[in-house]
């Protein structure tokens, strides 16, 4: 309970109204601090310091208590739930109470205490943000001025955030330490490189003396490449400049902005060159959406670049937008950046504008231009090169972090803006990048087609990794044929390359294909037919022509092919070979589908677009592609988990193919019973592997009923297929491969799982027949060996062991194989093993032996053909692992 005399609580008020620039909730809320501390430490208001506040703000929970237990009051039921509205009402009535304007009956403790406690009850009520201030200014209406929505916090709450943050900003300068909302770089961690703004702060604490360091312990940055913040050490950030959000200018060597709409490169050869200043001015009047920023090739002092500046330029040559730079004297050169770097022709072509020098003598017209041989355009002054720069620039694109380095040419490219909407879907950022070569189509809609880019890539796990990216445009190509039957004689119109059309060369002929821009809006059909009317003069009815699939050229540059086919008539077609027949070389040209197929005089892939095109009934497949795609994955995913089995070692020159083929039987089962169960190939229980390897028939019948249901033939006499369909199916050929005859057969008892040692005798090579048994016969064993040494608990195949009670007793020997008791209602094996198979020292035969009456055992014994085992090796002793 606290002191009746209210000169401390008078004292922690004064001291809070020095706080001006907070609300009174701040205020009130820094007072009761200071009244806290005050009287935990018995002592005056006026020694409280903000390392001391700070301290307590660091936990508003136990400030929270502590407040309470030094304001106990009468207790409310509502203090909680009270509307906004009373809330608001309350502390109103609590601060005039201060001044001694009580305008309702208050009956709590004595007149001090009673004014900090009604203060304190009003501060735990529901804070509110105006109603108002959440609504579009046009739905806005009398009814709802003036009302408040809860903001989930008390009042308390959210005065101790603000607090927090007012006291903050006072500490950080008084501590050397940056401010809040500072542009920073990290400079070390898992975060090097990464750039952000300080969103917080945490101090370092002394619990005994209750306050806080004098340096801040860690900066909580806010990141600009992904909305999200991380905790980084003081001294691994570093301060960056506050650039002007409009237009900036950096010369070699200087800190680069962390985002701009637009950049240009200056380059020069001469360390000071005057153009600049014109050049500079000329941007500066851009009226784009976002930062300009200006890249001088040159030292703010004037001076010759070091070699640092100099890869500073050569790293802004590669992310700038646009370059401009002066024509050279010698006009079959190429311009030069720096004194020591000039200008190559794969990387800066397509964004470079040449500037004649004044008063240079003009060249002969016949003289070779570096400008005209790589399509670089050349202005007659300055002005005019600012202003192509510009006009290719337009509006800009806001860039940051990594996808600043990205110049527009490409940035603004449908397949980069493709690629990135991946990468943000995945979660994986851009840090890095740097474009190593672009493909220019005079002709095309987007300036480029064609491009590679290097990227550094940061990942959701923070993992990062070095990619490059081949960009290939869309293609759109239209199939125009006569159909005809039967539908090989279809005859279909070709293009000849535009170099063959030249007559430089002959190369192979292709359908009358152009790039896909779909910025130019539309679908495929409408920028077909725009196609057919201008290419082929064809003016026919858009609804005739019909969208055939997606395909991809190759695997190396996945060219995404659009087909649109469209069928001419009769009339139509004897209209266009005439047309043709008169045309000059390089005109279209029209060949029988069947002659194509004998004699192709187009690419593979042309081929494949055609026929997939015209032939009237396309085969029906076994499965959809996604489908097929999901089984595919889910075999994998067997094959991986089988070869993560060691197969048990076994002498013989074929051991390695046997071993293949252990992890085959395994994968095999995987993948049936992920098809039976309808299950992930990951989520298959060994137990029910190893339920079904019992056997080899149990093996077949679940591979073969379950497979053959589901579009595998693993069964060749049920199959309408022929063998080299069949061989076809990755799965088909690896069961066929498992039921091969075995040769030369291999002699020796079946220890497999189903053989107790009262059966019969079996030889495992060869079937009582005498033929030789199939190669899975002598696999299965083996493989459920395989799968039970994975298993926790138990001993595995040809392990030395002991037996410690019962007849045996005392007699060492090697285990061969669990004895197996089968739950055939859950197909699982019941574990863990009641007894075991071992081969006893001096014993013929095998005998089964109780799991508990068995013990590890190490005396330097092996079973034959095993590495040897020493009795001072743990290793040999698995029961030791």
């Amino acid at each position: 309970m606290v002191s009746n005399d209210g000169r401390g609580w008078d004292d922690a008020r004064a001291k809070a109204r020095d706080f001006q620039r907070c609300d009174h909730d701040v205020r009130d809320v820094l007072a009761l601090i200071y009244y806290l501390i005050a009287t935990q430490d018995r002592g005056g208001v006026d020694r409280v310091t903000l390392q001391s506040v700070r301290y307590r703000l660091a936990d508003p929970q136990r400030l929270h208590r502590d407040l309470t237990e030094l304001l106990p009051g009468p207790a409310r039921e509502d203090d909680g739930t009270r509307p906004v509205e009373t809330a608001l009402a309350d502390l109103a009535q609590a601060r005039l109470l201060e001044h001694g304007q009580d305008y309702s009956p208050f009956t709590g403790p004595p007149p001090a205490e009673g004014t900090i406690w009604k203060l304190w009850h009003a501060l735990n009520a529901q804070h509110g943000v105006p109603l108002e201030d959440t609504l579009p200014s046009d739905m806005v209406t009398e009814d709802v001025y003036g009302r408040y929505k809860s903001s989930g916090m008390t009042v308390f709450e959210h005065a101790v955030r603000e607090l927090t943050g007012q006291v903050d900003q006072l500490l950080l300068p008084a501590s050397g330490a940056l401010s809040l909302q500072a542009h920073v770089r990290v400079t070390g961690g898992i975060h090097a490189g990464r750039t952000g703004r300080l969103r917080a702060v945490t101090w370092g604490t002394d619990d005994e003396q209750r306050t806080c360091t004098d340096t801040p312990a860690v900066f909580r940055v806010d990141f600009d490449d992904r909305h999200e913040s991380a905790d980084i050490a003081p001294g691994d950030v570093e301060k960056l400049p506050e650039w002007d959000r409009r237009f900036v200018v950096v010369h070699a060597g200087e800190p680069l902005p962390t985002e701009w709409a637009a950049s240009v490169l200056l380059a020069s050869a001469d360390p000071s060159p005057a153009w600049h200043d014109e050049a500079v001015e000329r941007l500066r009047r851009w009226q784009g959406g976002g930062r300009m920023v200006v890249f001088l090739a040159r030292s703010l002092h004037g001076q010759a670049l070091s070699a640092e500046e100099e890869r500073w330029v050569d790293s802004a040559s590669g992310w700038a937008d646009e370059i401009i730079a002066l024509e050279p004297d010698d006009r079959s050169s190429p311009p030069r950046f720096t004194p020591d770097r000039p200008a190559d022709s794969v990387h800066h072509p397509a964004r470079l504008t040449l500037a004649a020098a004044p008063e240079r003598t003009p060249a002969p017209e016949d003289a070779p231009s570096w400008a005209e041989t790589h399509r670089v355009t050349v202005a007659p002054s300055i002005a005019g090169a600012v202003e192509a720069a510009l006009s290719r620039i337009g509006r800009g694109h806001q860039r940051a972090a990594g996808r600043r380095q990205v110049p527009l040419l490409v940035a603004n490219s449908a397949a980069f803006i493709g690629w990135s909407v991946e990468q943000l879907t995945a979660g994986t950022v851009l840090e890095e990048a740097r474009v190593e070569w672009v493909c220019r189509e005079e002709d095309a809609d987007e300036p480029i087609s064609w491009w590679i880019l290097r990227a550094r890539l940061r990942h959701q796990d923070l993992s990062r990794s070095e990619e490059t990216v081949l960009a290939h445009p869309g293609l759109l190509s239209v199939v125009v044929y006569h159909p005809r039957e039967p539908w090989t004689d279809t005859e279909v119109v070709l293009l000849p390359s535009p170099a063959a059309a030249r007559g430089r060369t002959r190369e192979f002929l292709r359908l009358p294909t152009v790039i896909n821009n779909v910025r130019a809006g539309g679908g495929n059909t409408d920028r077909a037919w725009s196609f057919l009317v201008e290419g082929l003069s064809l003016f026919l009815e858009s609804d005739r022509l019909r969208g055939s699939a997606f395909r991809n050229d190759s695997q190396l540059t996945s060219a995404r092919r659009s087909v649109v086919r469209v069928a001419l008539t009769d009339r139509e077609f004897d209209e266009l070979q005439d047309r043709l027949e008169l045309s000059p070389a390089g005109a279209p040209e029209v060949y029988r589908l069947a002659d194509l197929m004998a004699n192709p005089v187009c690419d593979w892939a042309t081929l494949g677009a055609i026929t997939t095109a015209v032939q009237p009934n396309l085969p029906a497949a076994s499965l959809d592609p996604k489908a097929a795609r999901q089984r595919m994955l889910q075999w994998r995913e067997a094959v991986r988990r089988a070869n993560t089995l060691a197969a048990p070692h076994h002498e013989g020159s074929g051991d390695a193919a046997d071993s293949a083929s252990v992890r085959d039987v395994i994968t095999m089962v995987l993948y049936a019973l992920h098809l039976r169960e309808r299950q992930p190939v990951a989520e298959v229980s060994w137990w029910t592997v190893l339920f079904h390897l019992q056997d080899d028939q149990h093996v077949i019948d679940l591979v073969e009923q379950t497979l053959q249901d589901t579009g595998h033939d693993v069964i060749p006499r049920l199959s309408f297929r022929s063998p080299d369909q069949r061989r076809a199916d990755p799965i088909t050929r690896r069961w066929n491969r498992l039921n091969r005859p075995q040769n030369p057969p291999a002699t020796g008892p079946h220890d497999g799982p189903d053989h107790r040692p009262e059966s019969g005798p079996y030889v495992r090579g060869s079937r009582p027949n005498g033929r030789p048994a199939p190669i899975i016969n002598a696999c299965v064993p083996r493989a459920a060996a395989a799968v039970h040494a994975v298993l926790e608990g138990g001993f595995i195949e040809h392990q030395r062991i002991r037996v410690t009670a019962g007849p045996y007793e005392g007699r060492a020997g090697f285990a061969r194989r669990p004895a197996w008791r089968l739950d055939r209602e859950t197909l699982q094996i019941v574990v863990p093993p009641a007894a075991y198979v071992v081969a006893l020292d001096g014993l013929d035969g095998a005998v089964e032996i109780d799991a508990s009456q068995l013990t590890g055992h190490t005396d330097g014994h092996s079973w034959p053909g095993s590495p040897p085992a020493t009795p001072n090796d743990p290793a040999g002793d698995p029961t030791a692992r």
